[in-house]
Order: structure tokens, then C-alpha cells, then sequence
């Protein structure tokens, strides 16, 4: 029994190892990869991107940032099935805001039917959104979220141009 390497996910049976660590899923993996590649570019160059993207357009709306990650969380039950999920974005405080009033309406007619779940799952994220639409990622720096996807994006994006030069892309390191 362990946890995801990348998303700290309880892993009980099952998930993919390699020398990196224990992942969930073949997703997990890559992403920890591209993680542990994004370590190789310089710290400098990384923060600077990090603040670009951070001080940078919505890339919802294309307003004035500061931008960073934003979750919505919503819930819908029919009688004896609940799902329930955490959604992240990258988009500005007004956007994640819409984002999170949609789920908090949609959780509010459809989360309740199912039993027992709907019934304890539906408050939860209502309060979730609540929470975070009044709070969230700090303004001033950007979140710890925000600066994982960026790394691995510049990683995937890094691997890809230096691999484009040989034809077709090897697959990424395990």
C-alpha cells in the first residue's frame, strides 16, 4: 500500500513503477516524469515563466491576471449513484469565481438524490466553492499547483522540440 508519486493518491492495488517512484496510472506517471525532467532546466528560467504565466492574460477571457489554479467542485447523484469531483483551472479570480457558482448550482439541483452520498456529499462541495470563491490561491505569488503545471508543461514542451529534430519523438523516460 503507497501513494501516488505524482498526485499523492492512496494506490491499493495495482499503478505503474519505475525508477521515478509508484504512480496511480500511466497519466501519473508521465507527469512525474516530466516533473523529474523539469528539475534539468534552470531554476531561473523556470520562476521567470512562472511569473509570466502567473502576472500574464486569463487564458479563459483573456483579462488581467494575476492567474493561477482554481478548483471547482461539484456532485450529481441518481438514487443510488454519487459522483462527486475537484476540477482545476487555470483562468483569473472572476473566472474561477463563474466556474464555481456554475458547480455550486449544479451540485444544489442534482447532488441530493442519491442516497446516501447525494445527502453528504452535496454540502460538502457547496462549501467547497463557497470557500473558495471567497478565498483561493493567494493574489501576491503564485500557488504550488500553479508552478507544477507550468513545470511540467515547459518539461513536455522542452522534450518534444528536442526530440522533433529526430523525426518521431522516443517515448518519455521510466
Amino acid at each position: 500500500m503507497a501513494n501516488c508519486s505524482y498526485c499523492d493518491s492512496f494506490i491499493l492495488f495495482g499503478g505503474q513503477t519505475d525508477t521515478s517512484g509508484r504512480y496511480c496510472n500511466a497519466d501519473c506517471q508521465q507527469a512525474g516524469n516530466l516533473l523529474a525532467l523539469s528539475q534539468q532546466i534552470p531554476r531561473e528560467q523556470i520562476d521567470q515563466i512562472i511569473r509570466d504565466v502567473h502576472q500574464g492574460s486569463c487564458p479563459r477571457c483573456q483579462g488581467r491576471g494575476p492567474v493561477d489554479v482554481h478548483k471547482a467542485h461539484q456532485v450529481w447523484s441518481a438514487v443510488v449513484l454519487t459522483s462527486w469531483a475537484s476540477k482545476p483551472a487555470m483562468s483569473c479570480k472572476s473566472c474561477a469565481v463563474k466556474r464555481q457558482i456554475g458547480a455550486t448550482l449544479l451540485s444544489g439541483i442534482v447532488g441530493w438524490w442519491g442516497l446516501p452520498w447525494g445527502l453528504v456529499m452535496t454540502p460538502v462541495q457547496i462549501l467547497r466553492n463557497v470557500v473558495g470563491m471567497f478565498g483561493g490561491p493567494a493574489p501576491s505569488v503564485p500557488s504550488p499547483l500553479l508552478e507544477r503545471i507550468v513545470r511540467i508543461q515547459v518539461a513536455a514542451d522542452a522534450w518534444t522540440a528536442a526530440h522533433e529534430a529526430q523525426q518521431s519523438p522516443p517515448p518519455l523516460p521510466t
